[in-house]
C-alpha cells in the first residue's frame, strides 16, 4: 500500500508506477528498476498472481537461467524471470508499447470507444514475427534438451510504439499447464493450448504450431480462438470466422488456419519453422511494415499515449530515496530474491558504526589541504597568470560558424473526409492555444508527422541515388581523344536527360598549343597510352553552372516548390466504409514552370486503389517553380498522402 513518502507501490527492486492490464493469470505494470541508488530504466513487469502459484514459482526457477541467453530482434530485451515474496514475475525493457492482448481488446472497441479493426496485413506481420521467435527458440538447446516456448499467449507478445514485435515468457509452460486447472485461468487461456498438450503436460513441435495458429486467429479475426475441448463449437467457429473488419477470410489465410488450428496433430504443419515459411509466403502479398504497424498503434492508442507521456515525466522525477531500503524477504519465501543483470538490486547502506571515523578523516584531510593551499596559492597564481595572458593574446578569437537552414519538407496531406474540411496540408487540427489538451494532442501529432517526413525523405534520397546510377549507366564511355588539328574540341555531356528534360548542348573547350591530348570527363577507367613520348595532362572539369531546366535534388534547392492550391486526394469508397487507414508516398517531377511532368510511387499500398488515388491527386496539382541560383529548375518533390477516416 502506498504511503506518504512512497507514492508508488514497491515490488522488490522495482517501483510499480501504473497497472496497464490484468487477467486471470496476473497483472502487467509499467515499473522502474532501481540500481545504484537511482532509477535505471523503465520496464514492463508482469506479476503472475493467479493460477497455480507453486507450479509457476517452480517454472520461474527453471527458466530464470535460460532467458538471459535469448537475444535477437524477436525476443524482448533484457528479460528476467524470477520470484519475489512468493510471487513469480516476468520483466523486460519497456520501450513503450502494449501486449497483443491489450491491442486486440482496444481494437474491438468498448465503453463508448468505437472499434478500430487491425488491418489484415498487420495481423499477418505480427504472426510472422512471433513465428520467427518461436522457431528460433526451438533451434536452441539448454543442456541436452531443445528449448520450447510452452506458454505462447497473447499476453507475452509485446508490440512497441515503433512497431517492433517481441516475445517473452519462454519456459513457463509447466506452470501454465498446472494453472489451467483453475477454472478462471482455464476459461481464458486454454484456447491457446493444444488439447494433447493439456492432456500430457509435455510441449511438442505440433503443440507450438497450434498455439501460433491461435495467435494468428486472434490477430486476424479479433475474436478468441475456438475451444479445442468442444469439437462441435470448434468446427462452427472455424467455418464462420471473418476478418476483424467483417470481410470473408482470404483463401490463403484460411489454409493457414486449417493447417495449424487442427484438432488432429498429424494434420498440422510439421514444425513452427514450416508454418513460418507459409506465413512469410502469404505476407509477401501484403504491404506490411513495422512503420505501418506503428502508424496504426499511434492512432489506436492516441489518448493513451498522450496521457502516458505526462505520467512518465512525473515518474522520472520520483524521489528514489525511500525505496532504497529494500524490505527483508518474507520467511515463507522458498528462495531469496535473485535480481539478475541488468536488473541489479540497490546497494546496501554502509554500517553506521564507521561514520564517526569517516567524518574525522575528512576533517583532517580538509585541514591539511587548506594549509597547503594558503601557503602555495600566491606562487601558483603568479606563475600561471603570465603564460595565460600570453596564450590569450596568441590565440585568435573563435569565429562563429553559420549553420545553413534545414530544408523545408513537404507536409503530409490528409484525404478528404465527410467530417473534415478537405485540402488541409497538415495532420494537426486547429485548437485554442490555451487549451492544454489540444496542445498535447498537437505535440503528439507533430511527432507522428515527423516520422512520416523522415520516412518520406529517406525514400526520396534512395530514389535520387537510383537516378544517379541510371545516369551513370546511360552515359557514353569516353576514351582519350587524339590531338585535334583545330584549337577547339567539342566535349559531349555525360549526364542523361531526366524525363521531360532537354539534353544539354555540347560545350567548346579550348586545347593547349602544346602537343598534348585532350581528355574528356570519363565514367570508366581508361588505359594509359602505350607511347611515353607525350605526357597526358588531365584537367578537372569546372563545376557546371546551373541553367534553366536542370534537374536539382529537392534538398539542394534554394526555394522548394509549393502547391499553388490545396491537393485534394479522394478516399476510396470501400476503404472509407471499412475505416482502413494507410498512407502512400509519391515523388513528382516538377518542371521549371511548376507543372507536374511525372509521378513515381516510393511507398505503395495497392489495396482498394490507394496508389491510384494518390497519383491522381498529385498529377492534378500545380506548384510554384523550383529555384536554384536564381534559375528556374526541375526537381523530384516527395509527398505523403495520408488516408484516414
Amino acid at each position: 500500500m502506498p504511503v506518504r513518502n512512497k507514492p508508488y507501490e514497491q515490488f522488490g527492486a522495482f517501483i510499480l508506477f501504473k497497472k496497464l492490464e490484468s487477467d486471470a493469470l496476473g497483472e502487467l505494470w509499467r515499473a522502474a528498476r532501481i540500481a545504484d541508488g537511482a532509477i535505471a530504466g523503465t520496464v514492463a513487469l508482469r506479476k503472475l498472481t493467479g493460477g497455480d502459484r507453486d507450479a509457476l514459482v517452480a517454472a520461474a526457477a527453471t527458466t530464470s537461467a535460460i532467458v538471459p541467453n535469448l537475444s535477437g530482434t524477436s525476443f524482448v530485451r533484457n528479460q528476467v524471470v524470477d520470484t519475489h515474496g512468493g510471487v513469480p514475475f516476468v520483466a523486460h525493457d519497456y520501450a513503450g508499447g502494449r501486449s497483443l492482448r491489450y491491442l486486440i481488446n482496444r481494437a474491438r472497441g468498448s465503453n463508448g470507444s468505437p472499434a478500430y479493426p487491425m488491418p489484415l496485413d498487420q495481423a499477418v506481420a505480427i504472426a510472422e514475427k512471433v513465428a520467427l521467435s518461436v522457431a528460433t527458440t526451438a533451434e536452441l538447446r539448454y543442456g541436452a534438451d531443445r528449448l520450447m516456448h510452452g506458454a505462447l499467449l497473447p499476453q507475452f507478445v509485446w508490440i512497441t510504439d515503433e512497431g517492433e514485435i517481441r516475445v517473452a515468457g519462454q519456459g513457463l509452460g509447466s506452470g501454465l499447464i498446472a494453472s489451467l486447472k483453475d477454472a478462471k485461468v482455464g476459461a481464458e487461456l486454454s484456447r491457446y493450448v493444444a488439447p494433447e498438450y493439456q492432456a500430457t503436460g509435455r510441449p511438442s513441435k505440433s503443440s507450438e504450431v497450434y498455439s501460433l495458429g491461435a495467435i494468428l486467429f486472434l490477430a486476424v479475426t479479433g475474436i478468441e480462438p475456438p475451444d479445442p475441448l468442444n469439437a462441435s463449437a470448434f468446427t462452427m467457429t472455424m467455418r464462420s470466422a471473418k476478418t476483424m473488419a467483417g470481410t470473408p477470410l482470404p483463401d490463403d489465410i484460411r489454409i493457414l488456419f486449417d493447417k495449424s488450428l487442427n484438432l488432429d496433430p498429424a494434420a498440422r504443419y510439421a514444425s513452427v519453422a514450416d508454418m513460418k515459411a507459409a506465413i512469410s509466403a502469404v505476407a509477401s502479398h501484403y504491404s506490411a511494415t513495422t512503420f505501418n504497424l506503428a502508424f496504426y498503434i499511434s492512432n489506436l492508442l492516441k489518448k493513451d499515449l498522450e496521457v502516458e507521456q505526462q505520467e512518465r515525466e512525473k515518474e522520472q522525477k520520483v524521489n528514489v530515496a525511500p525505496y532504497l531500503e529494500l524490505p527483508e524477504p518474507a520467511a515463507s519465501d522458498a528462495s531469496p530474491v535473485s535480481m539478475n543483470v541488468p536488473f541489479a538490486a540497490a546497494p546496501e547502506p554502509q554500517p553506521k558504526s564507521r561514520l564517526p571515523l569517516a567524518v574525522a578523516a575528512v576533517v583532517a584531510i580538509a585541514a591539511i589541504g587548506g594549509g597547503a593551499w594558503f601557503a602555495l596559492a600566491p606562487k601558483m597564481t603568479a606563475t600561471r597568470t603570465a603564460p595565460a595572458k600570453q596564450l590569450a593574446s596568441a590565440v585568435p578569437a573563435p569565429v562563429p560558424q553559420q549553420v545553413p537552414p534545414a530544408p523545408v519538407m513537404s507536409q503530409p496531406i490528409v484525404t478528404a473526409s465527410p467530417a473534415v474540411e478537405p485540402g488541409t496540408d497538415t495532420i494537426a487540427t486547429t485548437a485554442t492555444a490555451a487549451d492544454d489538451e489540444a496542445t498535447r494532442k498537437k505535440a503528439f501529432e507533430d511527432a507522428v508527422r515527423k516520422k512520416l517526413e523522415e520516412e518520406m525523405m529517406k525514400l526520396q534520397a534512395e530514389y535520387d541515388r537510383k537516378l544517379q546510377r541510371e545516369r551513370s549507366r546511360n552515359a557514353p564511355a569516353l576514351g582519350v581523344a587524339q590531338p585535334a588539328a583545330s584549337s577547339v574540341a567539342s566535349v559531349p555531356s555525360t549526364t542523361a536527360a531526366e524525363p521531360g528534360q532537354r539534353q544539354p548542348e555540347a560545350r567548346p573547350v579550348e586545347t593547349a598549343a602544346a602537343p598534348t591530348a585532350t581528355v574528356a570527363p570519363v565514367t570508366q577507367p581508361v588505359a594509359p597510352p602505350v607511347s611515353t613520348a607525350t605526357q597526358v595532362v588531365v584537367q578537372p572539369p569546372p563545376a557546371p553552372a546551373v541553367r534553366d531546366g536542370d534537374v536539382i535534388e529537392f534538398a539542394a534547392l534554394d526555394r522548394q516548390p509549393e502547391a499553388v492550391r490545396p491537393i485534394r486526394p479522394t478516399y476510396p469508397a470501400i476503404a472509407q466504409k471499412m475505416k482502413i487507414q494507410t498512407f502512400v508516398i509519391v515523388s513528382a517531377l516538377i518542371s521549371e514552370r511548376g507543372d507536374v511532368v511525372d509521378v513515381r510511387i516510393l511507398k505503395s499500398d495497392p489495396r482498394f486503389g490507394f496508389d491510384d488515388a494518390a497519383v491522381r491527386a498529385v498529377r492534378a496539382a500545380r506548384f510554384s517553380p523550383p529555384m536554384k541560383d536564381g534559375k528556374r529548375v526541375r526537381t523530384w518533390r516527395p509527398q505523403t498522402i495520408v488516408f484516414a477516416p
